[in-house]
């Protein structure tokens, strides 16, 4: 029998998720900023966004585990807490080494929502909401990342970027404070099952049909962070637009998978599959990079704005290889097996961006940086056909 408070805890999993990407697209908007004001190459400003997923994917792993033996509650308050700190820490930054270090920090911190969020979902919902539920988790990114887009450049352009980030610190304060307050303590697993759980990373890793799944989401999502990370610059360099304008337009593709992702996830549930919806839009997203590379600079801000909703509503099932792969798996292991593939994801997060920022700076070409963007979507789609499907339809045929 389902429980009304499910939806609590899916509230708060969603503000949580807010902070992550708040913090994690509120620099991209800077770089030209960055760029001018220290002397940057590109690649270093693409260094600056990774330190943020050095750390990031480096302890998904051990938060997978942590909060599959400890439960939810307390791994997404410390990770509250370490974003509070890095936030400050970033807006005080006066180097750029010190900058790296403040991102790594603010990483650390967004590392412990995600994968904690996925067990949560996996305790509370049944199979066939959890398509539903996964998405409107994301959603609350998109909502962040579109805020983080919008509003730092329009705080920083009146009152400088260390205030504009520096008030970031305060939403993730109020989350803290909603985690300590709403999410029941009793979600840790019972003693025996810990003794039980000794080897699940052992099992987690030893699944054939996971290997797919995380390689398609290494390239995936290393291909769209590092796309997102350069289009701001890019629509200032190609379109003339304002830093406020660039990270407006940038938004746009954040506030679109606010709609795609849950649609994504609720579609799949009534289809009971996930695997062509997943594939539909890892095709999509490879165009995305494609259409931007090549149309954009003919079409004017207007149409770098209509391309950049419509391929936000188009990539909302890239979020499904994750709801897959905590289906392959009893509940009692599904924070080890999101923090196995969120590792994989972001490994693709952390190397891609300096490689994309190294083609511009060889090339001085953002069009060619896309084109290898695109590339890398198209390779994780190849990974993407293996996927084994999981959604109720496939579990009732087996049943």
């Amino acid at each position: 029998m389902t429980s009304p408070y499910r939806w609590a805890v899916l509230a708060v999993a969603i503000g949580a998720f807010m902070q992550t990407h708040l913090h994690r697209m509120a620099y991209a908007p800077l770089i030209p900023t960055f760029v001018a004001d220290l002397g940057l190459t590109y690649a270093a400003a693409g260094t600056i966004q990774t330190a943020y997923f050095w750390t990031y994917t480096a302890v998904q792993i051990p938060i997978g585990l942590v909060a599959d033996r400890w439960g939810s509650r307390r791994v997404m308050m410390a990770s509250m807490a370490v974003l509070v700190a890095g936030a400050l820490a970033f807006a005080a930054s006066n180097t750029y080494l010190e900058s790296i270090g403040a991102r790594m920090l603010v990483g650390l911190g967004g590392a412990a929502v995600w994968v904690p969020g996925m067990r949560l979902i996996t305790e509370w919902f049944p199979q066939r909401e959890r398509g539903r539920a996964t998405g409107l988790m994301s959603a609350g990114g998109g909502l962040g990342g579109t805020l983080g887009l919008v509003i730092v450049p329009w705080v920083a352009s009146a009152f400088g970027w260390r205030a504009a980030y520096g008030a970031l610190a305060a939403p993730a304060v109020l989350v803290l404070v909603v985690i300590a307050t709403t999410l029941r303590t009793g979600t840790a697993p019972a003693p025996a099952a810990l003794r039980a759980s000794g080897g699940t990373l052992g099992r987690v890793l030893a699944t054939p049909a996971l290997w797919p799944l995380n390689l398609a989401v290494l390239f995936s999502y290393g291909g769209y962070f590092s796309f997102v990370t350069f289009l701001p610059a890019y629509l200032v360099k190609a379109l003339a637009l304002s830093d406020t304008e660039a990270g407006l337009v940038t938004s746009l593709i954040t506030a679109g998978t606010i709609v795609s992702w849950p649609v994504a996830g609720a579609l799949s549930d009534r289809t009971g599959r996930r695997k062509p919806i997943y594939l539909v839009s890892q095709a999509a997203s490879a165009l995305v990079c494609v259409a931007f590379a090549l149309v954009v600079p003919s079409l004017g801000a207007g149409g770098a704005a209509a391309l950049a909703l419509a391929s936000g509503l188009l990539i909302g099932g890239m979020i499904l290889p994750f709801v897959a792969i905590v289906e392959m798996f009893p509940h009692e292991r599904a924070a080890t097996a999101a923090g196995v593939a969120n590792t994989a994801c972001f490994v693709g997060g952390m190397i891609l961006p300096i490689v994309l920022g190294r083609v511009v700076d060889v090339t001085g070409s953002f069009a060619a940086a896309f084109l290898v963007a695109a590339a890398v979507q198209g390779i994780a789609l190849a990974f993407g056909a293996f996927m084994v499907e999981t959604g109720a339809r496939a579990y009732t045929a087996e049943r």
